[in-house]
């Protein structure tokens, strides 16, 4: 059994269409609905995809599409029809001017609101506390080289530890939620877990730190990769933290999920310590990370909502 366990895709009554896909040994299982039935509890909003950086794995990796305009991006979240987790992403969110804006508008129409982001421009204190003035708490920074040059350069192109730990920094400083992407790449950043619980403990901060494997999608490295056991035994090994734990925590947002595990570092003070999150971005050679999710949603083109991993495989963008 993989994807959902403990919810079912029954309640939004989708029409489900199966699609074959190249390298897939079984169809995909897509739909579209308008956001107005939309049961999912987060959205993806792909805001760009112009990006600063050059990543090694990038799940949407092509840069000639045109921006969605901010007027069109306003009318889809006052569409959906339930409170929503609406994240923005691309390419990289930061390059549109009108970002502060967009997320005015989020949680102007009650929505909850996060952004997805490299944090290049997130080391400008500046322009990090114009959107904290927006009413933004919810930032995911991606850090796979932790606080390495060498590592960035092997992952994402360029070395930018630098302005990735100025950008930490600042989400700490001014109050943000911390929520740190790292992907795990099998011989290069093994250590990343551990230095960046340092850096928290440096900065005496919380949060949520999220670890995965390299999933197909997109643009991707290939070679040895990380297993969901292997991950499990390296975080939880970095972390001091007791492996029978990560197993027995599947839910994430209320959905008892496969591929997904959720725990805190210390279960005695589950709301004021860091948490972990590791996901198995390859459960299998031929599978997506996460079939049949009713958690996690993406707006289309034409201004619906798909599954996400289903629409990122089938369409690439």
């Amino acid at each position: 059994m993989s994807g959902v366990i403990a919810k079912r895709i029954e309640p939004m009554q989708v029409d489900v269409r199966e699609i074959p896909v190249v390298g897939l040994h079984e169809p995909l299982h897509y739909f579209e609905i308008e956001p107005e039935d939309s049961k999912f509890y987060t959205v993806a909003v792909d805001v760009t995809h112009r990006c600063n950086m050059a990543c090694a794995n990038c799940y949407s990796p092509i840069r000639d599409l045109p921006d969605v305009s901010k007027e069109d991006l306003i009318r889809f979240f006052a569409r959906l029809g339930q409170r929503t987790e609406i994240r923005l992403t691309g390419g990289e969110p930061t390059l549109r001017a009108d970002l502060p804006e967009l997320f005015r508008a989020i949680i102007e129409h009650g929505h909850r609101a996060s952004l997805m982001t490299n944090g290049l421009k997130l080391a400008d204190k500046a322009y990090t506390a114009e959107l904290k003035a927006t009413g933004l708490k919810f930032v995911a920074l991606s850090v796979n080289g932790a606080d390495r040059d060498d590592v960035y350069k092997k992952l994402d192109g360029q070395a930018c530890a630098d302005k990735k730990m100025r950008a930490l920094e600042n989400l700490a400083e001014l109050g943000f939620f911390l929520n740190l992407n790292c992907i795990l790449a099998k011989g290069i950043n093994d250590d990343a877990p551990a230095r960046l619980r340092d850096k928290l403990k440096e900065l005496g901060s919380h949060g949520t730190l999220r670890f995965r494997n390299i999933g197909k999608l997109g643009r991707h490295m290939t070679g040895d990769n990380w297993s969901f056991d292997e991950m499990i035994d390296l975080v939880t090994d970095a972390f001091g933290v007791d492996r029978r734990l990560a197993e027995e925590s599947k839910l994430v947002n209320g959905y008892e999920e496969e591929h997904n595990v959720l725990f805190p570092v210390d279960p005695k003070r589950k709301y004021s310590t860091t948490w972990i999150k590791i996901t198995d971005w390859r459960p299998s050679e031929n599978s997506i990370p996460d079939p049949k999710s009713i958690r996690r949603g993406r707006m289309t083109k034409d201004f619906k909502v798909a599954p996400f991993f289903e629409h990122a495989k089938i369409n690439g963008w």
